[in-house]
């Protein structure tokens, strides 16, 4: 069996990560538990298994007094910072583990991660990001988050669900461990703007300015719309794009986690040799899918080269079209 080997030449590629984990969201937002622990089981794989420098691995935990607060600004400038400092055939990595939630756009579905200050990163900022890549660089982005299938806006899928579904199976929901209900946010921000608008941008634009989504900077002409172009993005999902994940509590198994990390963890260490993106969701979703309580369906989202690609290796050089769709799409019930 081939196992991972640590790199010995000085001139490989630089590996950099983000690891975010939201507990301590503000009332009246559900608190989770097991988001920290997410981030931290991320930083031990990451090192352990991948070899990441812990010095180019940042770890964003809203404990008090955190210096590195996950709020959706300081998100945001450390993943332009990463973007920025990026060389040709680097491998980029952000994790997320807390609230998601669904969106509607001009009648289509998208969807974002909920920052531990209520504001939003939206699949627009991630589809951003990747789009601002250097050549042969990857950008791959593992979200433990309701509603994360299709978080890099417009990127193909190889396994689940299509990003985009119908908008009466995203706007709305029960409120969930891992998930905000569309209508209670909405709610939460007009007893704070005291505007009673339903456009949703203009609550977070009163709230946060310019440190909301590029998504709905789009209305004040503030940023232009995201580069579309062929790209080396790669997503993993907790779940289909209308789906919860689950925050579960500690027990005699171990302490508090999301579902979807605990199995990628759990996979990667009961699997020494090199595995691929593809394989490593199909997995996953093996996994999850099969749970008699709160099951859910990991998904990915890239090139058909980059399923094939080993997770956190080398890029390959193919870049994927925008909006293509993948003939070893893999669907399971």
């Amino acid at each position: 069996m081939e196992v991972e080997k640590k790199p010995v030449s000085n001139t490989e590629m630089a590996k950099k990560a983000i690891l975010v984990g939201c507990n301590n969201y503000p009332y009246p937002i559900t608190k989770l538990k097991g988001c920290h622990n997410d981030a931290y089981n991320m930083h031990n794989i990451l090192i352990k298994r991948f070899h990441f420098d812990p010095k180019r691995i940042l770890v964003m935990v809203d404990t008090p007094g955190s210096k590195n607060m996950p709020t959706a600004a300081n998100i945001i400038k450390q993943l332009e910072k990463m973007i920025e400092d990026a060389d040709e055939g680097d491998r980029l990595f952000f994790f997320f583990s807390g609230h998601g939630m669904p969106l509607c756009d001009n009648g289509e579905s998208k969807q974002a991660i909920v920052t531990c200050d209520r504001n939003l990163i939206t699949c627009m900022d991630f589809r951003y990001c990747v789009s601002r890549l250097p050549e042969k660089a990857t950008f791959t982005i593992m979200a433990d988050s309701c509603f994360s299938g299709g978080l890099i806006d417009q990127e193909p899928v190889q396994v689940g669900l299509p990003y985009i579904v119908p908008h009466n199976e995203t706007c709305g929901g029960e409120n969930t461990p891992k998930m905000i209900p569309y209508e209670s946010y909405m709610a939460n921000l007009s007893s704070m703007t005291g505007l009673n608008d339903p456009d949703i941008g203009a609550h977070l634009i009163q709230l946060f300015g310019s440190e909301v989504s590029i998504m709905f900077q789009q209305s004040t002409g503030q940023n232009p719309l995201p580069i579309m172009k062929a790209d080396q993005g790669i997503l993993l999902s907790g779940g289909e794009p209308s789906e919860k994940t689950v925050d579960e509590p500690a027990d005699k198994n171990g302490p508090a986690g999301g579902a979807f990390t605990k199995a990628i963890v759990a996979i990667l260490k009961g699997h020494p040799a090199p595995i691929t993106n593809k394989k490593l969701v199909i997995m996953a979703r093996g996994i999850l899918g099969n749970k008699k309580d709160n099951p859910q369906h990991p998904c990915l989202y890239c090139s058909s080269k980059n399923a094939d690609a080993i997770f956190l290796r080398k890029a390959f050089h193919g870049r994927a079209e925008i909006g293509e769709t993948s003939e070893d799409r893999v669907l399971e019930d």
